[in-house]
């Protein structure tokens, strides 16, 4: 099931609050879990029943490895690698059928194999680990939790009583995380879909275009889905981990995976990068380390080999800016800096960073060629087609797809339809009002923060929520459904 579908807004949702409030109001905190986790299943199996059968059959597996566990610690390892068989089998060896979030939900289960081998789950009990593995907001696209995480958000939220704040809040934030897949990862999505199917006719400004969309379309869609898992999951008194904290105004690639999916991040360096030594073991095993964590990100992500050139693309400059950073941590321990040094240090700080972060996000849209592109030669053909420098007319197909029916009616009222240029208007005014709301906004969950129950707050939320499902007809699936 979508979150942007009639059925989980009219449907799904309205039965998991009135269930699970109700199962609270009543004192019955197992019977609230139960629903929940029945709840999830339903979710899960919504769209394609097969689905359920694999997960079930994971979490029997898993929960089996775990009591065996309890008496000797030395299936850890065996269970950790049935995980990893599994997700090899479906996602590698050119399966007919793929389970809906495979990939997440097997991390979850590793995790709690691994959090269980260091003893931190003792009074787990199934009801705790089913909730965990299924809890339907992050359950098939993160956020990825650790399962002490989720065991205390479950006994608070079990328990507490209704929070109206925090209710209003959560909804605050799934209808900005609605409106960030909608109104622009879609509309950005269409875009990006008509630029790679027709490659050939690109010149190097549609190119440029293609290229910047993808990187825009990425952002809003994955942010979105977290933004929406964050607000329902607030709206049951539940507390999921951030996964997105302004990734584009990183004026580096290590502040960027600060930013950009961070529990997946800490995920590897929990599971991968500290057991394979992390950098205690001197700085050449330390980028080795880091590289193979960037490697092994790549092939999560899809089997094919443009999703390793995008891993290790990020890991050489990674490693290339980690190697930089410590070359000059070691010659300010060395010699010391002047005051004169750090005055001009200050006074070039502000235009230095600018052009930091531009590189970056540059680097990063180059970088997402590989990780949209079907294969290396279509993103290799992209790349021919910005630097032919061919220029003349942006493709008006191309420009067509940003051309919202509900603005586009106003275009034609106004009679601006009649202007030469009036199929780019509504091109422009989309691509920079999402560059403005990547560089200078604030973040969807720190403006639910901010914002107080009031009519003004109340009426704008509405508005966005009806545009919104009035646009449900023509919304996609989530990008990273497909990892």
């Amino acid at each position: 099931m979508l979150f942007n579908s009639y059925a989980f807004v009219f449907l799904f949702f309205p039965v998991c609050l009135i269930l699970f409030y109700g199962s609270k109001r009543a004192g019955k905190a197992r019977t609230g879990r139960a629903a929940l986790i029945l709840l999830s299943l339903w979710f899960y199996g919504f769209v394609n029943p097969d689905n359920l059968p694999v997960l079930l059959g994971s979490m029997a597996v898993n929960y089996g490895i775990w009591l065996l566990m309890k008496r000797s610690r030395v299936f850890l390892w065996p269970g950790i690698g049935v995980n990893l068989l599994a997700l090899f089998f479906f996602k590698y060896t050119g399966s007919a059928f793929v389970p809906l979030g495979i990939s997440f939900f097997t991390f979850s289960q590793i995790a709690f194999l691994v959090e269980g081998y260091k003893g931190k789950l003792k009074n787990t009990g199934f009801g705790d680990y089913a909730l965990y593995i299924t809890f339907f907001p992050k359950l098939i696209q993160g956020p990825i939790a650790f399962p002490e995480e989720m065991e205390e958000q479950a006994d608070r939220a079990l328990r507490a009583p209704f929070d109206w704040e925090g209710f209003y809040r959560g909804l605050c934030l799934f209808i900005l995380g609605l409106s960030k897949k909608v109104l622009l990862a879609d509309v950005l999505g269409r875009a990006v879909d008509q630029g790679y199917g027709n490659l050939a006719v690109l010149n190097s400004w549609d190119s440029l275009i293609v290229m910047l969309s993808y990187t825009l379309q990425i952002y809003f869609d994955f942010s979105g889905y977290c933004d929406m898992a964050q607000g329902t999951a607030r709206m049951l008194g539940f507390s999921l981990p951030v996964n997105f904290d302004s990734p584009y105004r990183a004026s580096n690639i290590i502040e960027f995976w600060k930013g950009w999916h961070m529990t997946l991040t800490r995920f590897f360096t929990r599971y991968l990068y500290i057991p394979l030594g992390g950098s205690r073991r001197g700085r050449a095993r330390t980028y080795g380390n880091i590289l193979i964590v960037f490697l092994v990100s790549g092939i999560w992500h899809g089997a094919g080999l443009s999703f390793v050139v995008w891993g290790m693309l990020h890991g050489v400059l990674y490693v290339v800016t980690r190697w930089r950073m410590d070359v000059k941590k070691d010659r300010k321990e060395a010699f010391g800096r002047s005051k004169v040094q750090e005055t001009g240090k200050r006074l070039r700080e502000g235009g230095k960073h600018a052009l930091c972060v531009a590189a970056t996000f540059l680097y990063v849209n180059a970088a997402w060629v590989f990780f949209r592109a079907p294969s290396l030669k279509e993103a290799v053909r992209l790349f021919s087609g910005i630097f032919s420098f061919r220029s003349g007319r942006i493709n008006r197909e191309l420009a067509g797809c940003f051309n919202l029916d509900e603005f586009w009616y106003v275009i034609k009222v106004l009679h601006i339809d009649r202007w030469q240029y009036a199929h780019y208007i509504l091109m422009a005014v989309i691509l920079a009002a999402a560059v403005c709301l990547v560089f200078f906004a604030g973040t969807a969950r720190s403006a639910a923060e901010r914002v107080r129950p009031c009519v003004l707050h109340a009426a704008v939320m509405a508005v966005l929520l009806v545009w919104c499902i009035l646009t449900f007809s023509n919304v996609t699936s989530f990008i990273y459904f497909n990892f």
